[in-house]
Formats: C-alpha cells, sequence, structure tokens
C-alpha cells in the first residue's frame, strides 16, 4: 500500500548546507533500512530500475549552491514507500524513533511527523486497488485532462542524456514503469504508446532548475505546473492515464525520484 509521511525537521545549529540534499537524506533513511533489513537494502542500492522509495531534497533551502539554515526555523522533508516490507520498516519511525538524521555531515532534529492528508496534503496512504478505481470501478465520468504540480525538479534519461521537459509520452512512461513494478495489477505497454499519440500539452508553467548532484555535476530539471489533454478519448485509456496520474503523488515522475527529484501530484479531477 504506497504511503507519503512528511518530517518535519530543524538544523541543531546555524551553518550553511549544501541546498541539494537528496542523496544525503536517500542515504539516511537507507541506513534506516539497513539497521532492519541489510538484505532490502543492498537490493535498493545495488539494483538497476525503478526504486520502491522515494526520498525529497529538503524544502525550505534557498537558490544556489549553499543556503544558510536557521535552528528555530522548521524544514520538510518527504519519504513515500511502494512497498509492504518497506512500510513495515517505517511503522518504526516516528519522529520520536527517528530522532535526528545526519545530512552530509550536519545533524537535524525530526521535530514532527504526518501520515495523512488532514494534517499535511503531501501526506497519504492508498492501496493499489484504490488508485486503480477508474478502472476497476468503471464511473460514469472520467477525466480528458489532468495537470501536474512538479515540486521538485523532473527529468527523465533517454539514451544516456537527461531530457528536462515533461512530455507526454515521458511522464506516463516513467508512471507505468514505476505502476508495473509495484502494482499486483498490470498495465498494458500501449499505455505508453497512447500518451505519446493521443495526449497533447494543453497549458504549461514550467521553470527549469540546475541542480548538483552529489559528484559536483549539474542535472536540470522542470519545476511548476503541466496540462495534459487528450485528443482522442477513449474510456478504456483515460481511466488508465488517470490512474497513473494518481499514482504520481507517491512514486514521483522522471528519473532520480529516490534521492529528490521529481515529487509530484495530480491537480483536480481524479486525484487521490
Amino acid at each position: 500500500m504506497p504511503r507519503a509521511i512528511i518530517y518535519a525537521l530543524s538544523p541543531t545549529q546555524a551553518t550553511t548546507v549544501p541546498t541539494s540534499l537528496g542523496q544525503a537524506t536517500h542515504a539516511a533513511f537507507l541506513r534506516r533500512i539497513q539497521a532492519v533489513d541489510p538484505d532490502l537494502a543492498a537490493r535498493i542500492h545495488d539494483e538497476e530500475g525503478v526504486k520502491p522509495i522515494t526520498v525529497s531534497n529538503i524544502f525550505g533551502l534557498g537558490a544556489g549552491r549553499s543556503s544558510q539554515v536557521d535552528p528555530e526555523r522548521s524544514y520538510i522533508l518527504r519519504v513515500t514507500l511502494l512497498t509492504p516490507e518497506l512500510e513495515r520498516i517505517a511503522a518504526d519511525w516516528s519522529a520520536e524513533a527517528l530522532g535526528s538524521l545526519d545530512l552530509d555531515g550536519h545533524q537535524w532534529r525530526v521535530t514532527a511527523r504526518s501520515i495523512d492528508a488532514e494534517s499535511d496534503p503531501w501526506a497519504g496512504t492508498a492501496s493499489y486497488e484504490q488508485l486503480a478505481a477508474p478502472l476497476l470501478e468503471r464511473p460514469a465520468e472520467l477525466p480528458s485532462r489532468w495537470e501536474f504540480s512538479f515540486a521538485a525538479p523532473v527529468t527523465f534519461r533517454r539514451r544516456g542524456v537527461n531530457l528536462p521537459l515533461p512530455m507526454p509520452e515521458l511522464v506516463f512512461g516513467s508512471l507505468l514503469d514505476k505502476w508495473n513494478a509495484f502494482s499486483p495489477i498490470a498495465l498494458p505497454g500501449e499505455v505508453r504508446r497512447y500518451a505519446e499519440e493521443c495526449l497533447a500539452v494543453s497549458r504549461y508553467d514550467l521553470r527549469s532548475v540546475v541542480s548538483p548532484t552529489s559528484g559536483g555535476a549539474l542535472q536540470i530539471g522542470a519545476i511548476g505546473r503541466c496540462t495534459y489533454t487528450t485528443v482522442s478519448r477513449d474510456r478504456y485509456w483515460q481511466a488508465c492515464i488517470t490512474t497513473l496520474a494518481r499514482l504520481a503523488f507517491y512514486t514521483g515522475i522522471g528519473a532520480g525520484t529516490s534521492r529528490g527529484f521529481g515529487q509530484a501530484r495530480l491537480l483536480g479531477d481524479g486525484a487521490s
């Protein structure tokens, strides 16, 4: 059952930190997993392909390569889990149990946790069957337009290069890969073709963001909003696209979601 958790945290002292801490936040939670299940941690670290966990960068840091942080201020970290084994481990990840996190050599106090949308709109839980309601329940009306908010840079890898433009086939192809990696309900590969041939970008408000990676290289992604509209209405394919759009809240979109990239959510109709 996919789960999204929001943590509030503060640095233990006023200091300057890198603005790109996604690799560090991922490593901090991987160490927590390793303490309980070393084999699972090794698989997450070593295996290629879709990862069963996403960990955001610290929200609230400034622009540029580094940012001054204030111990009197609260910052946000988001973690999502996509498999039952990770959910079982994370059941013990209360704010008190986590205590503090070492992020790139800097200590942060974890002060609060939110696990449902009532306490934070970026937290929540849904089963794959609930996300697939557009397919399983056959509602009378299905969306023909899907608007996403990209809260962290979204980028894609294709033929060895990064593509920072969220084109329909890239967005929904990414979500299809993530869905079929973890959901018990498989979706056909033709969803990718439908997205490429029958979805159009109808509105966007995007800007490019340059994020330094742990190795010092720069990676470009897009943040903002983008709306996709079908030009060929078909109830089955619309249901598939809506299901995948709802999944984005938990899996993120594109490459690098385990280390801070691709945090996204569906807005309006079809949202979970």
